[in-house]
């Protein structure tokens, strides 16, 4: 079962979000993107995996895309080193099994925008912040914080800080710290 994702179109304080709900440091990241289909269920989304990389490109120090279409990213590739310097991996989605790690590397987060494959396990039992971006429902929070499915976890990511500095807290919150 596959569903909308509605977080696409602004995903950047999602991303920066899931870093921090993870006590990943942002220069620490490694991100790694499973591409969506070329023909699938989403091809009439208007928000893709493409679409996300455009939004958190210049946060990027690290990105691998695990993709059937390379010639789809080569453009954004190419933009990203000429703008940032960033060296982006642009993988065949069979390789990614293959993949072989002794250490667990806490600080990859690995994106999943397929719509209709099963839940990438193994790269959980590898130490990877797994996030499906399809296959699990993303749902708003109380007071419109956001719902992250993460593995088999799921994080509430926190909405910005107020103008003054003070971060928003639900009345849960604030009745915890107020005892």
């Amino acid at each position: 079962m596959y569903f909308s994702n509605e977080f696409l179109y602004d995903f950047k304080p999602v991303y920066e979000g899931i870093l921090a709900a993870k006590s990943v440091k942002p220069e620490c990241a490694i991100v790694e993107v499973i591409d969506e289909e070329p023909d699938g269920a989403g091809m009439f989304e208007p928000a893709g995996t493409l679409d996300v990389l455009e939004q958190i490109g210049d946060e990027l120090n690290a990105l691998t895309i695990y993709t059937d279409r390379p010639a789809y990213f080569h453009e954004f590739a190419e933009t990203m080193y000429e703008k940032t310097g960033l060296v982006s991996l642009i993988v065949s989605k069979k390789r990614l099994g293959l993949a072989k790690n002794k250490e667990k590397n806490s600080s990859i987060l690995l994106l999943d925008f397929e719509w209709n494959s099963a839940l990438y396990e193994k790269q959980i039992a590898l130490g990877k912040h797994y996030i499906p971006i399809h296959k699990k429902t993303w749902r708003t929070a109380e007071n419109l914080d956001i719902a992250v499915p993460i593995g088999y976890n799921t994080v509430i990511v926190k909405r910005p800080k107020k103008k003054t500095g003070a971060p928003w807290q639900d009345r849960f919150e604030k009745a915890f710290y107020r005892s």
